[in-house]
């Protein structure tokens, strides 16, 4: 008899242990104010307070010195509160008796939070749940994906390839027929595949059939910032209100190192430092490969992680994921480029429909004069321009001429050039002088506080009188051509004031000169003067009038069509640095038949 209660004793002690040993647990937490991040759990009671002498050290002040503590009975864990001040929550809810733990238990003392996880054996290999569901969640979905920072755990990536021995397999590993079947398949389906959307989801769908025992898949691309962004993500389980979370450790050392990580128990894995993502979502295996571009960048990186404890990722599994993330790098950069392209395009069609609309701010057609006649040209650098003139012709028998030169080209400045057009309009039509016009101009751009300026000259023709007022704001003084003495004469240099935009209500000055039958005036922005040729030199307004001084032209559309020869002349086919404008005024010399003007 005493033989047999030896031997049930025995039996007992044996059954104790083996329930110790099947239920032994730890506790986890990633807060700062936790001295030790990860505790094993024994069948000894374990003290969580303030006290440096507790088995679970925390120093936060709002903590009690013993608050709470764990202990194991009848092959369980149980929490208790010890009369602490500010109580303790088990699952969000306060416990006020010996509670039992259950698998993935959250223990909230004060600010921090412990996490109970029950293991399978004294290794502290954690326990994943018994089930996984096998819906999916694609790319686009409404699922809230972000990378982890490990919540101030620091986490490093020791080396690249290391799987440990000590895991099962439970699946067969992809075969080469398979593999290469797969590999055709996704190739193939990928050289059809243009818009990103279809192309993130592609790859991830392909993975999981190439995959099966995968749990959850990701694409991370760096965005035009540098800053990485998951795009792509798809689970064989309902995830829809969840906040999925991927370790940033696992993902930047990818990114830096561009080589692939591989781990088949990454929830244990002494490399990932307990990154809470991981332990959130008791992570196992896992593998990550990146994705390098054409210039040996790394863009972004494939990730496939399982929940199984039974399943371990190989290496010949991470070769075929990285010979994929090769495929989906090339198909990704061709779904980029097409991006780009079709941006190119859309940009190109506004930038035409741009260029229609401001020629349409330019005359269509020069004013009707007895005596005069007009010459213009404008080309701007690229399809829009900053270059601008204009004729405005008055009621009482005066035209206006307008240059101006917004300071830059291209968007901006054609903005500019539009409201320039708007406000010289109205000051002509409510002005009295050249001078009072030019003023309110200058006071309506100087009035919209912006960092650009305007240079601009006006003329003032006055048919009745055949005079032209000239006022110049910051400009390149006019060219006057004398028919009685074939000189060539730059006007109102000295008188040249600011620029449109620099000083409200700065006072301007006026020329006035009398037009003789043969006369032309030449007004011209600097992308005709310096225009520049292949070796750096500029025409010069200099190299201008000495090319007009030997040049038999003598009529405004002559004079213009000289300058313009002497342009191409000078840049023999260099491509244009500025806008260019030139309008050239002249009075028709005595005897001379009527012709039509140039438009």
């Amino acid at each position: 008899m005493a033989g047999f209660v030896d031997q049930l004793c025995l039996a007992n002690a044996l059954s104790a242990s083996a329930c110790l040993r099947l239920l032994m647990a730890i506790l986890t937490s990633a807060d700062q104010s936790v001295v030790k991040k990860r505790f094993k759990l024994g069948d000894q009671p374990v003290i969580l307070g303030r006290h440096p002498e507790c088995d679970v050290h925390i120093e936060d002040g709002s903590v009690s010195r013993r608050h709470a503590q764990v202990t194991f009975e009848s092959g369980h864990y149980f929490l208790s509160d010890l009369n602490s001040r500010n109580g303790t929550l088990l699952n969000d809810q306060p416990i006020h008796r010996p509670t039992k733990l259950y698998d993935q238990s959250k223990i909230q003392i004060c600010d921090v939070t412990f996490v109970f996880w029950i293991s399978d054996d004294a290794r502290g290999t954690l326990k994943p749940r018994a089930t996984v569901d096998t819906s999916q969640q694609n790319s686009g979905s409404s699922v809230s994906v972000s990378l982890d920072d490990s919540q101030g755990v620091p986490s490093q990536v020791m080396s690249q390839f290391d799987v440990p021995s000590h895991h099962a397999r439970a699946y067969n590993h992809v075969g080469a027929e398979a593999k290469l079947t797969a590999l055709t398949k996704i190739t193939h389906a990928l050289s059809e595949s243009i818009e990103r959307d279809e192309v993130l989801t592609k790859i991830l769908d392909f993975l999981f059939d190439l995959f099966t025992e995968a749990d959850r898949g990701f694409i991370i691309l760096k965005n035009a910032e540098g800053r990485l962004e998951p795009l792509g993500f798809k689970t064989r389980r309902p995830s829809d209100d969840e906040n999925i979370r991927i370790s940033k450790t696992i993902v930047n050392q990818v990114m830096e190192t561009r080589r692939p990580i591989i781990s088949s128990d990454a929830a244990s894995d002494e490399r990932f430092d307990l990154s809470q993502s991981i332990m959130d979502f008791r992570i196992r295996s896992i593998m990550c490969a990146p994705l390098i571009n054409s210039q040996e960048e790394s863009i972004g990186i494939i990730q496939l992680d399982t929940l199984k404890q039974s399943i371990a990722f190989k290496n010949e599994d991470l070769e075929t994921l990285v010979t994929v993330a090769m495929q989906a790098s090339l198909a990704i950069q061709k779904s980029d480029l097409f991006e780009d392209l079709k941006k190119a395009e859309d940009v190109k069609v506004d930038l035409q429909l741009a260029h229609e609309i401001q020629q349409r701010f330019l005359p269509q057609r020069p004013p009707v004069a007895q005596e005069f006649e007009f010459f213009s040209y404008y080309r701007p650098m690229q399809q829009v321009g900053g270059d601008y003139f204009d004729y405005v012709v008055l009621d009482d028998g005066r035209i206006g001429i307008i240059v101006a030169d917004v300071v830059g080209h291209g968007i901006a400045a054609a903005l500019l050039m539009a409201k320039v057009s708007a406000e010289s309009r109205f000051a002509l039509a409510t002005s009295e002088t050249p001078v009072e016009a030019v003023s309110k101009m200058n006071n309506g751009l100087s009035g919209m506080n912006i960092d650009r300026f305007v240079t601009l000259v006006l003329g003032l023709l006055d048919l009745n009188t055949n005079t032209l007022s000239i006022v110049n704001a910051g400009h390149m003084p006019p060219i006057l051509r004398s028919a009685k003495t074939g000189e060539l004469t730059e006007l109102a240099l000295e008188e040249s004031g600011l620029p449109l935009g620099i000083m409200e209500d700065y006072q301007y000055e006026c020329v006035e000169i009398e037009l003789n039958p043969g006369d032309v005036v030449v007004l011209y922005t600097d992308g005709i003067n310096e225009a520049m040729n292949s070796s750096g030199a500029q025409l010069t307004t200099g190299q201008m009038i000495d090319d007009l001084k030997t040049s038999q032209a003598k009529t405004s559309q002559l004079i213009g069509e000289q300058i313009r020869k002497s342009v191409s002349r000078h840049t023999a086919g260099f491509p244009p640095i500025d806008d260019a404008c030139l309008v050239c005024i002249g009075r028709k010399a005595i005897g001379t038949k009527n012709q039509p003007n140039h438009p």
